[in-house]
């Protein structure tokens, strides 16, 4: 018999998946692979990002989580060949539009639908990307400017020293199912890989700030780290990825205020 071989999905961290899909990248307007809305961009740090409300004083869109404008195989298609005959600025202006600069060769492949083949990298996605970010919100680098800093969720460097101390005690009586044995956040969270964000996320985050953070944002991330925990089993129930819906959308929503 002849046995034939179909791709189903790629995976990948952002820049590389937008390089494949030929999208214009997560510094553009319509960055976002899966939905079409639209990004504002901050003059204060020369960047776009995608509040789901706008802010104050602007006249941008205001989106619903929970019924985003998402894109499907077939308005990919569309985008594409709305590029394909436009010309000179015309078509520098629709490629800001639309998110697409050319065909992805990938749509040569029947297997292959957008976006739904190019699913979120848990790794890229979640530990490397929202963790650090809420550490650089907690410890108050977040933001370039002070100013912006300045928030009630903010730990002080003293406490982040009783942390990392607290962590760095307590190497080697961690069990060696656990991995990674814990790194002094404080001190070398530059140099954490997926797996320390992950053991940091799911193992220690909650225990260690609830002394520190909170109670309104430690069950903020609460719901950030159960939702994580869930979409780490090997198996998910239709029941489990409703409840991971749920908590990602609270969990936004929480940030977001």
């Amino acid at each position: 018999f002849i046995l034939h071989a179909h791709i189903l999905s790629w995976s990948g961290d952002i820049p590389a998946l937008a390089k494949v899909m030929c999208t214009t990248g997560h510094n553009s307007y319509k960055a976002c692979r899966f939905c079409s809305i639209c990004g504002t961009y901050c003059q204060e740090n020369r960047h776009v990002y995608f509040p789901l409300k706008p802010p104050a004083g602007t006249s941008e869109n205001q989106y619903d989580p929970k019924n985003l404008p998402l894109r499907t195989h077939e308005s990919y298609i569309d985008d594409i060949n709305v590029i394909k005959y436009a010309n000179g600025s015309s078509h520098k202006r629709k490629v800001q539009e639309r998110g697409v600069y050319d065909q992805s060769i990938l749509f040569e492949l029947k297997s292959i639908k957008f976006p739904t083949s190019f699913p979120v990298d848990i790794m890229h996605g979640l530990f490397e990307n929202i963790a650090p970010s809420m550490l650089w919100h907690w410890s108050g680098t977040f933001f370039k400017e002070d100013h912006n800093n300045n928030t009630d969720y903010v730990l002080s460097n003293k406490v982040w020293t009783e942390i990392g101390n607290i962590m760095n005690i307590n190497r080697k009586n961690m069990p060696l199912d656990f991995g990674r044995p814990p790194i002094d956040i404080q001190r070398h969270s530059a140099a954490f890989k997926a797996e320390d964000w992950s053991n940091w996320v799911n193992l220690y985050s909650l225990p260690l700030l609830q002394n520190y953070l909170s109670e309104r944002y430690l069950n903020g991330w609460a719901k950030f780290v159960h939702a994580v925990k869930l979409c780490l089993k090997q198996n998910i129930t239709m029941t489990e990825l409703a409840v991971i819906e749920k908590l990602f959308l609270e969990f936004v929503t929480h940030y977001e205020r």
